[in-house]
């Protein structure tokens, strides 16, 4: 006699016909299938998380700060092959995400998905781990976001304001405005984030355009061989390989978002 099966919550939930699925609907039968049940409510739509993604990687905004480390080790055609170099592995590591993403769309992330896929005996130490690394990964991209911002405030400071002299606490003082700015709108205002998010995303992509189209117009050209044939070494390091993946560190914080 075969023993009866467990009801879940997805056996329990109101069939609904796939033309009026919602997406919150779609969300809750994914969290059904892996034995969880939806609290949380869903306030971002698609323009909104293209305009969260695009904040977090400030690809284009990254380069503009950093793009001087890879042209003092690597050179221009350093620069330029670090770029490929990097955006290649990072599509490499994004398509394992979203195929992990797929198969378990949780919160939890890196540590669910290690959980389901280590082996038994070291599944708990494993996802342990990788929970913490997250954490601390977390922990410092906020702190080097608010330093980055505050920096890049204080050099705008000293670009319209010759008289003023900058201190190091004052960088300091402008890291934890920047901190408590994001603190603020996410939790007092969070209700209009996704709207923020949607007008980060436009501000993005015509930034772009606005910062692109005067350093093609107006900028001095090099020839083609200036560009994709010249390495520098500037860091004086022992071979140019190693010189050029010092500097793609900048091609590479490019990618990873601020």
């Amino acid at each position: 006699m075969e023993e009866p099966r467990k009801t879940t919550f997805y056996d329990s939930a109101p069939e609904i016909h796939p033309q009026h699925r919602s997406p919150d609907d779609r969300d809750r039968e994914e969290l059904a299938r892996l034995g969880k049940k939806q609290v949380l409510k869903r306030n971002f739509g698609f323009m909104s998380m293209l305009g969260f993604s695009c904040t977090m990687l400030v690809t284009w905004e990254g380069l503009l700060v950093l793009f001087v480390q890879g042209l003092t080790n690597g050179g221009p055609a350093g620069l330029v092959y670090g770029f490929l170099f990097a955006w290649i592995g990072t599509l490499a590591v994004f398509l394992t995400l979203a195929e992990m993403v797929s198969m378990a769309p949780t919160s939890s992330g890196q540590y669910h998905w290690v959980a389901m896929l280590a082996p038994p005996w070291c599944r708990k130490f494993l996802s342990y781990l990788t929970g913490w690394l997250t954490v601390a990964g977390w922990q410092a991209f906020v702190a080097s976001a608010c330093y980055l911002c505050g920096t890049l405030i204080q050099g705008l400071i000293v670009l319209e304001n010759p008289s003023y002299q900058p201190k190091l606490w004052h960088g300091t003082l402008l890291f934890w405005a920047s901190a408590a700015c994001a603190v603020f709108v996410n939790t007092v205002v969070s209700r209009a984030l996704p709207a923020l998010e949607g007008f980060i995303l436009v501000f993005h992509v015509l930034g772009f355009f606005a910062i692109l189209i005067p350093l093609v117009y107006l900028s001095p050209h090099s020839s083609p061989h200036d560009v994709f044939g010249r390495f520098y070494n500037g860091g004086g390091w022992p071979t140019q390989g190693l010189s050029f993946f010092v500097g793609l560190i900048g091609n590479v914080f490019a990618f990873l978002g601020e």
